[in-house]
């Protein structure tokens, strides 16, 4: 399958049918060891019949590093505190575990107020990053090869998705975007000029392929793509493809809005697709959508199809008619985007099963 799907990425025809699964929450559930395990966790998903892929680990391609700013982490059972100190002020995040979906979210983000966006310009102008993961990066992929995967590398999220995601959430983000649209630039700018290490360095190593992992979504980003994402995109993706490079994005929640955008700009891969019935576009309708026959689908099996009120019968058909409508153009089929705490397992043995008999 990682012949395969490299050939993809490439324009190349694939000769098997390439099948990946991010198993993160799964994990969290019922096997914390294959989350923190390397080795261990390439074993199961070659016991699962999945090509290795996601694990979180090691993604991440860069690392804060503050000087000037006193920052701190406090856990409280389920209950994380992140506090940024400064002379300019104080920031103060709140995260919360949440045992149904064996996830953690954040329930307060730091930025809330004017106060706060300039007291994160403070932030950021003491803060770099540092490449990480990259060092023995070759190495792994060794490793991974021999299993017949790929380890996933992701770069830092862009300005406006690290701004909203990250610091402001989406409801103070957009409103601070509107009222200080200058002093947000500043901020974007920052973040922009601070990945240009990162670049440097993803550059030099060369993996094959790097997430831009921006957890899209159409309702929420599409009205500011243009604006303040398509331009920042294209550099990234021009310097990466000139290394040779090959980038996917993951693009989680709506899509109709986003899809045609993302294809047009050049990736070579829209990941995370999630399609009716849990998504706003259908299967037979994601390609035409794309506009595009060379860039890899790659999704296209929503996550709450491996949990109940879905049976296994609703799943194969499902599958069945991504196959029908997705062949002879090149595609990945993936899980959209986690397979929960709660779905079963033996379904993603069973799709492993099915697509042995199609090649």
């Amino acid at each position: 399958m990682l012949e395969s799907l490299l050939n993809m990425l490439d324009g190349k025809p694939a000769r098997r049918v390439v099948w990946t699964a991010d198993l993160h929450y799964w994990f969290a559930a019922h096997r914390p060891d294959l989350a923190r395990d390397e080795r261990a966790h390439l074993a199961f998903c070659r016991e699962l019949g999945v090509m290795p892929y996601y694990w979180y680990e090691r993604f991440w391609l860069g690392e804060p590093r503050y000087d000037g700013v006193e920052f701190s982490q406090i856990r409280d059972g389920e209950r994380t505190v992140r506090l940024w100190k400064t002379p300019a002020g104080e920031l103060r995040e709140h995260r919360q575990f949440m045992a149904e979906s064996c996830s953690e979210a954040i329930t307060r983000h730091p930025v809330q107020d004017q106060r706060d966006l300039e007291t994160l310009l403070y932030v950021l102008q003491h803060r770099h990053l540092e490449p990480a993961n990259l060092d023995d990066y070759h190495q792994r992929r060794q490793l991974w090869s021999q299993c017949d995967g790929l380890p996933s590398v992701g770069l830092p999220r862009s300005p406006l998705p690290a701004f909203l995601y990250e610091w402001a959430g989406l409801e103070h983000g957009i409103y601070l975007l509107m009222d200080h649209e200058e002093l947000v630039g500043r901020i974007f700018d920052l973040l922009d000029a601070q990945e240009q290490p990162i670049l440097d360095a993803v550059c030099q190593a060369k993996p094959p392929l790097v997430h831009f992992p921006d957890n899209l979504s159409g309702d929420n980003l599409a009205g500011l793509f243009d604006l303040h994402m398509a331009d920042r995109y294209r550099r990234r993706l021009d310097r990466l493809h000139e290394a040779g490079i090959r980038v996917a994005v993951h693009l989680d929640g709506v899509v109709r809005p986003l899809l045609p955008k993302l294809a047009a700009l050049g990736f070579d891969a829209v990941e995370a697709l999630t399609p009716a019935p849990v998504g706003d576009v259908t299967l037979e309708d994601l390609r035409p959508l794309a506009g595009s026959d060379r860039v890899v689908l790659w999704g296209g099996l929503p996550g709450a199809m491996f949990a109940p009120p879905f049976a296994w019968s609703d799943l194969r058909a499902h599958l069945d008619k991504l196959l029908a409508c997705w062949r002879g153009t090149p595609f990945v089929i993936g899980v959209a985007d986690q397979v929960p705490p709660d779905g079963d397992i033996e379904f993603v043995k069973r799709i492993s099963e099915l697509l042995k008999t199609l090649t």
